[in-house]
C-alpha cells in the first residue's frame, strides 16, 4: 500500500520535534544565567549590609560604654615647687590660675611705692624750702642789690643769681647728697620689697597647690605641661642695685643704660632744679631792675642834691670841708633812698617773690615723684610679669582626648 505524500514513518509531521524547533535550547540557558546573577547579587548587598550594620553598631556600643568604663585621658599640670612636683588635674587649673593672679595683684606693691616715694622726696626737699626765706634776707638787702648791680654792668647777673641761689639755699640744704641717699635707699628697700614679695608668694602657692593639686607618686609617668615656679619666683623676684640704677639714670639723665653707678644722681636732679626756679618770673629780672633804677632815679635826682646841700649847711661854708660834708651828704641819702625802696619792694613783693621759688621747687618735685614711680612701678610689673602670664596660661585648658576619637 502506497503512503500518503508527507506523513512521516513515525506518524509526525517533519519539525514537530524538539530539536527541530530553533532558539529552544539558548532561552532557556540564558534565564538559567540571570537567575545565577540575581542570587549573587542578593547575597553580596545582605553581605554589605551586614558588615555595616556590624560596623556602626559595635562604634555606637563603644562609644556608649567605654566612658563608663574609662575615664577621659586628661592633659595634666605638673608644677615644680620647693624642689617638689605637684599635679593639677585639667579640672583645676582655673581655680588655681584665678587664685594665682588674686596673689599678684601689683596694687598694694603699687601703694606701698606710692608712700615711700612721696614721703623720701618730700624729706629730701624740706631743708630746700626751709632755706628760700635766706635767699630773699639777701636778695632784699643793700649789699644784695648793689651786687646784682655790679653784675648787671657785668653781664653775668643771671648767671650770678643762680650761684647765690645754690650758695644759700640748695648747698646749706645737701639737696645732692639728701637725693643720693634717697636713690640708694629706694633701691634696697625695692629689692627687700621684692624677695619679701617671693616669700609670700612662695607661702600662698603652697597653700594653693594644696587646695588644687596632689603631690607626684613615686614612679608616676609625666604626661602634660610642666610649670617650674622655684625658676620663675627666682628670675622675676631678683634684682640688683646695678639693674636699678641702669633705670634711674636712663630715666633722670635721658643718657642711656650703659652707666651703672648712680652716685652724683642727686647733683643732676639739682641742677635741674635751679634751672627750673631761674625760669620763673621772678628771675626775669633784666626788666624788672631797669624799671627799678628809672624808678630810683627819680627819687635820688632830689634826694641826693637835697642832702648834699644839707650837709655842706651844716659844715664850714667855705674851704675843703664844704666839699667833703656835701659828699657825705649826697652819699647818705643815696644809701637812704635805696633803703627805703628796698624795704618798700620787700613789704610789696617778698611773699610772691618766695611763693614763686617754693612754686617751682615743687614742681621740681612733683616730676621727680612722678618719674621714680614710672621707674620703680615699671620695675616691679617687668619683674612680675611672667608669673602674671604664666598664672594665665594656667587658664587655658588644653582639652580632653579619648581613645575612641584617636580611632
Amino acid at each position: 500500500m502506497t503512503e500518503p505524500v508527507g506523513k512521516h514513518p513515525s506518524g509526525n509531521n517533519p519539525g514537530d520535534g524538539p530539536g527541530d524547533r530553533p532558539g529552544a535550547a539558548e532561552t532557556g540557558g540564558g534565564r538559567k544565567h540571570l537567575a545565577w546573577l540575581v542570587f549573587f547579587a542578593i547575597i553580596l548587598l545582605l553581605a554589605l549590609a551586614s558588615t555595616w550594620a556590624l560596623l556602626r553598631g559595635s562604634r555606637q556600643l563603644a562609644e556608649k560604654q567605654l566612658p563608663q568604663a574609662a575615664p577621659p585621658v586628661q592633659r595634666l599640670l605638673y608644677v615644680v615647687l620647693n624642689g617638689r612636683r605637684y599635679v593639677v588635674p585639667e579640672d583645676g587649673r582655673q581655680a588655681l590660675s584665678r587664685d594665682l593672679e588674686e596673689r599678684l595683684d601689683t596694687r598694694d606693691q603699687q601703694q606701698w611705692l606710692d608712700t615711700q616715694i612721696d614721703s623720701a622726696v618730700e624729706a629730701a626737699f624740706v631743708p630746700v624750702h626751709d632755706r628760700v626765706g635766706d635767699f630773699a634776707d639777701w636778695y632784699y638787702s643793700l649789699t644784695g642789690e648793689y651786687l646784682r648791680y655790679a653784675h648787671a654792668i657785668g653781664g653775668d647777673m643771671g648767671d650770678y643769681l643762680e650761684d647765690k641761689l645754690r650758695e644759700t639755699v640748695f648747698l646749706p640744704a645737701a639737696l645732692d647728697t639728701n637725693l643720693d641717699n634717697l636713690f640708694e635707699s629706694l633701691n634696697t628697700e625695692t629689692a627687700a620689697r621684692l624677695r619679701h614679695t617671693g616669700v609670700q608668694l612662695t607661702d600662698n602657692l603652697e597653700l594653693l597647690l594644696k587646695a588644687h593639686a596632689r603631690p607626684l607618686r613615686p614612679g608616676e609617668p609625666l604626661i602634660g605641661d610642666t610649670l617650674d615656679l622655684d625658676a620663675l619666683l627666682v628670675d622675676s623676684l631678683s634684682v640688683s642695685t646695678r639693674d636699678m640704677n641702669r633705670q634711674l639714670i636712663a630715666a633722670l639723665t635721658a643718657t642711656g643704660t650703659g652707666v651703672v653707678v648712680a652716685k652724683g644722681l642727686g647733683a643732676v636732679v639739682m641742677k635741674k632744679t635751679l634751672a627750673k626756679v631761674a625760669g620763673t618770673k621772678t628771675f626775669n629780672l633784666a626788666a624788672s631792675l631797669l624799671g627799678k633804677l628809672a624808678a630810683k632815679s627819680a627819687v635820688k635826682g632830689g634826694g641826693v642834691l637835697a642832702g648834699a646841700g644839707t650837709g655842706a649847711a651844716l659844715c664850714s661854708p667855705t674851704g675843703p670841708g664844704a666839699v667833703v660834708c656835701g659828699a657825705v651828704g649826697g652819699l647818705v641819702a643815696w644809701l637812704v633812698v635805696d633803703k627805703v625802696a628796698i624795704e618798700l619792694d620787700e613789704a610789696l613783693n617778698r611773699d610772691r617773690f618766695e611763693a614763686d621759688i617754693h612754686r617751682a621747687i615743687d614742681e621740681q618735685q612733683a616730676q621727680l615723684k612722678q618719674q621714680l614711680l614710672e621707674i620703680y612701678g615699671g620695675l616691679l610689673a617687668k619683674r612680675l610679669a611672667p608669673l602674671r602670664e604664666s598664672a594665665q596660661d594656667l587658664g587655658i585648658s588644653p582639652g580632653k582626648r579619648r581613645p575612641i576619637d584617636a580611632l
